[in-house]
């Protein structure tokens, strides 16, 4: 091969290598540093997934008078024993406790509507897997201060919680909190009724206090829960003083609102993306037979950044036990339709399949009113 010829195929080798990327291996015995390789950057940790929770919500239980004949007759067990499995399915299951746990003070449940209940009957709360009660009503008092605070013994040696009453009455705002699935909840109760009745948390007419405990309450935890026992008895259409304690109840800081005190169902509403359950009538009672008998147990969801599932199963009270059963299909079919409709009266628009109603309240910026709780709170009751 001639000079030229040998110049022209080295030239051409590399071009080739140029072309190809590559870098020509170097000669042997040179000297040769390695070009370090850069790391590659490590990916993002992966988001941990939203902190979510389920509640079962259930409306008054009463113990005394027919209910108590009936505890007393069929035992403990017989008031839940037909929705035991779903009451205890929830992270957390939240009741009106609708009379004292007492052997003292007034007891006239007939004539008077004065209701003291055997405090062994606390054993259907326990049974019910009923997690915390609601004591401000209208007759959490009905047995005077001695037997609310018979009552507050009872619970706490069952280790059932309650909120809206204390053994220290400038307590009774205090919020009870819960820790479910890494969750601080805390849980107020109150009454709003205009006639003179036995609850040491009253809503006051302007509302100027109840807004301040409200948010009060809503610093020392992330989601609140206030229940109130309000409106007007046997309506099932709430009160305009019910929408606007409801409102500014979720303007001062609550995420879900409960209500209480018609004895009948008055449909699911919503504001600024807080659940509204105006009331959830009866659960454990002994009215007459008809809507006062026909309720609901209210299973929600709540997902961090997103909002509230609600599902409402119907259920019907029997007197001959006083307890909560599932209605045959069409009973079923009627309260589902009815839960439904006062519900679209409210502005919230719920589907009926399998005789259950399914509603959806998304939060409306995604994070609602989310609170900075310190980590000096309270000993708290852990749900379950």
């Amino acid at each position: 091969m001639s000079d030229l010829h040998r110049a022209l195929l080295t030239a051409f080798v590399a071009v080739c290598v140029l072309a190809s990327g590559c870098t020509p291996a170097p000669d042997a015995g040179a000297d040769v540093t390695p070009t370090p390789l850069t790391a590659l950057p490590e990916p993002p940790p992966e988001p941990p997934p939203p902190r979510s929770f389920t509640m079962n919500v259930v409306g008054d239980i009463m113990l005394d008078r027919t209910v108590g004949a009936r505890i007393e007759a069929n035992g403990a067990a017989s008031i839940f024993e037909k929705v035991r499995d779903e009451l205890r399915s929830a992270d957390v299951t939240f009741a009106n406790l609708e009379c004292p746990l007492s052997t003292v003070g007034p007891h006239s449940p007939r004539e008077h509507l004065l209701f003291r209940a055997d405090p062994r009957t606390v054993d259907v709360l326990l049974d019910g897997g009923i997690d915390i009660v609601a004591l401000a009503n209208n007759h959490s008092l009905n047995a005077g201060v001695e037997g609310l605070q018979q009552t507050i013994d009872h619970l706490e040696t069952a280790g059932v919680a309650y909120c809206g009453a204390a053994r220290e009455r400038e307590s009774s705002w205090q919020p009870t909190l819960f820790d479910v699935q890494d969750v601080l909840i805390g849980f107020v109760a109150c009454t709003d009724l205009s006639f003179q009745h036995g609850s040491w948390c009253k809503v006051d007419s302007e509302m100027t206090e109840f807004r301040k405990r409200i948010a009060a309450a809503k610093e020392r935890c992330e989601v609140l829960v206030v229940s109130i026992h309000w409106g007007n008895e046997y309506q099932n259409v709430p009160s305009g003083r019910q929408r606007d304690v409801a409102h500014a109840a979720v303007e001062a800081g609550a995420d879900l609102v409960i209500g209480h005190h018609p004895h009948v169902l008055q449909g699911i509403g919503q504001h600024e993306g807080a659940p509204i359950l105006y009331s959830c009538g009866n659960f454990v009672f002994d009215q007459r037979e008809g809507e006062r008998m026909e309720s609901a147990i209210f299973h929600l969801q709540f997902t961090e950044g997103e909002g509230w599932e609600i599902t409402a199963t119907p259920v019907w009270i029997p007197l001959s036990c006083c307890g909560p059963i599932y209605p045959e299909s069409a009973r079923a079919a009627k309260i589902a339709g009815r839960i439904a409709e006062l519900s679209a009266n409210l502005g919230v628009s719920g589907t009926v399949l399998d005789n259950k109603v399914r509603a959806e309240i998304p939060l409306e910026d995604g994070a609602r009113k989310q609170a900075t709780v310190s980590d000096d709170q309270p000993a708290v009751a852990q749900s379950g």
